[in-house]
């Protein structure tokens, strides 16, 4: 496990690119459609721009990020891997060629799977970093992959928690409900988030809405699989439905728009 310190000296080397339009200090989240399992797109306050999790699918993560992103850009300082399950990072096998990576952020125990997409990354350039268990800084935002071993699997997994002076967000990658209420456990109100991208189909904890108390969801929804029913009480927008879900930070934190 990497020391906090050593992962923001490692990112800050590696950090160099921006994206086309000018940073305006603000925290900007964009939750892919992809068809399925999350792939979220953050635009941190500085221009920096880091992607979370890529999908099932390398075709539809390149387009998904052909539409939202300028047209000359072709790089991503920062990847951020929550788990190794194919649906989550197949997606990522796209990118070498296609966009350059400075970093990317991984749990540890990997499946071989993920472990060749993450070599192949490496090989195109990036560095390729585990997520320890403190806090990196990066873009003008705090960032900290919150760990746990999934009960279905045992493997080593991450929700992964955004903070800057504009919005606090909470990505839950493909955790489960009984998986979310142990993070609230370990955690706490370190879950605290105006946003949570849940995992696909949308099945949330209610312990976890109590811990994270958020003002807004955000649900990857999966091709031909129901969505499940949203909790009273918070909005909610689904990819499925709603494209691109697109939330900006501001004095009152995330909102939806852009």
């Amino acid at each position: 496990m990497l020391l906090a310190s050593g992962l923001a000296g490692a990112l800050a080397a590696g950090s160099g690119w921006v994206i086309a339009s000018r940073p305006d200090g603000r925290l900007r989240v964009t939750v892919l459609n992809t068809g399925s399992s999350p792939a979220v797109l953050i635009r941190a306050g500085d221009g920096s721009t880091v992607l979370v999790d890529g999908g099932p699918s390398p075709t539809q993560l390149l387009a998904a990020l052909g539409r939202v992103l300028p047209p000359a850009s072709a790089n991503l300082d920062m990847v951020v891997v929550t788990g190794g399950e194919p649906a989550a990072v197949k997606g990522l096998e796209g990118l070498p060629g296609h966009y350059a990576v400075g970093t990317v952020v991984t749990p540890i125990d990997l499946t071989p799977g993920a472990n060749t997409i993450v070599m192949a990354l490496e090989t195109a350039g990036a560095n390729i970093l585990e997520a320890g268990a403190g806090a990196w800084s990066f873009g003008g935002a705090s960032w900290r992959c919150l760990g746990f071993i999934a009960l279905a699997t045992r493997r080593a997994m991450c929700a992964l928690s955004v903070d800057d002076p504009t919005g606090r967000l909470l990505v839950l990658g493909d955790t489960g409900t009984a998986d979310q209420e142990n993070l609230c456990a370990i955690y706490g109100s370190a879950l605290a988030a105006d946003l949570v991208v849940t995992p696909p189909g949308g099945a949330i904890s209610l312990v976890l809405l109590a811990t994270a108390r958020p003002r807004e969801l955000a649900v990857p929804l999966v091709q031909g699989a129901p969505a499940a029913p949203a909790p009273p009480g918070y909005p909610v927008d689904r990819t499925g439905t709603d494209g691109d879900l697109n939330y900006t930070g501001g004095s009152t934190g995330l909102q939806q728009g852009t």
